[in-house]
């Protein structure tokens, strides 16, 4: 008889389970003084385009500070190489001023989702992936670990408005990734403490992946319908869905 061993799934959010690249635009426009609600956001507009277009570069919520910047340039000369540019500037930042830049981010949120919660709530839509995942989280809720550099009260209101049941301990917010400091560190966690043989990591976004490659027995898996840059983009998720599946049963997802 085949040894019954400990297994799990671990997602993030943003870019696998829901598309909120409007909601993230329109709490930013908000939150420096562009726009006074969400309403009064053109999403429409060659900003907002270039915003969808570079939102793969996104890892924790700061990084947009430097991501709306870069875009203004980007609009006064299109030359720049804004993913290079980026990168620098994230690659030795500002801590004082994205640390400011992040507080006033997350209370405009926090102001959007208590004030005007149905077109809020109305940015945030759910892929396709998510009517698949619905059923397999419903009766194995105890494999699936939600970790999102997302606040985690809007990740729970989100998931219960779609009916999404994630044992609610089983989510890791912002709050523990600052505690922790990356995803990595989070999964080794995870993986120590309840004893995990073999689990799967599903992200966006490849800094993530770079970090969690040393993980032994974890399956890294990129969600290519999320945000990835215009030419890896695909969706792959029956792909991604079958591999789930496998590892719940306990077949080999390594082939």
């Amino acid at each position: 008889m085949n040894e019954i061993k400990k297994r799990a799934v671990f997602l993030d959010f943003d870019g696998v389970l829901f598309d909120s690249v409007k909601e993230a635009y329109c709490v930013l426009m908000i939150a420096l003084g562009r726009a006074l609600d969400i309403s009064g956001v053109n999403l429409e507009a060659p900003h907002f385009q270039e915003f969808h277009r570079y939102r793969f570069l996104i890892g924790p919520a700061w990084n947009y500070y430097y991501l709306f910047s870069l875009i203004d340039e980007k609009l006064d000369h299109p030359s720049l190489d804004l993913e290079s540019a980026f990168r620098n500037a994230t690659r030795n930042p500002d801590p004082d001023k994205h640390s400011a830049f992040e507080k006033i981010f997350f209370n405009t949120r926090n102001i959007c989702r208590e004030t005007d919660f149905n077109n809020w709530l109305s940015l945030i839509t759910p892929y396709a992936f998510v009517n698949s995942l619905r059923s397999l989280v419903k009766v194995h809720p105890e494999k699936f670990f939600l970790i999102t550099t997302r606040d985690r009260e809007s990740v729970l209101q989100v998931l219960r408005v779609h009916h999404l049941d994630f044992c609610e301990e089983s989510v890791f917010g912002k709050e523990k990734y600052e505690i922790f400091n990356s995803k990595r560190n989070i999964i080794r966690h995870l993986i120590d403490d309840h004893q995990i043989e073999e689990s799967i990591f599903i992200d966006d976004l490849e800094d993530h992946f770079v970090d969690c490659g040393t993980i032994e027995d974890l399956l890294l898996v990129q969600a290519r319908w999320g945000y990835v840059a215009l030419e890896r983009k695909e969706d792959n998720s029956a792909r991604i869905l079958q591999d789930i599946e496998n590892l719940i049963q306990g077949k080999n997802v390594w082939t």
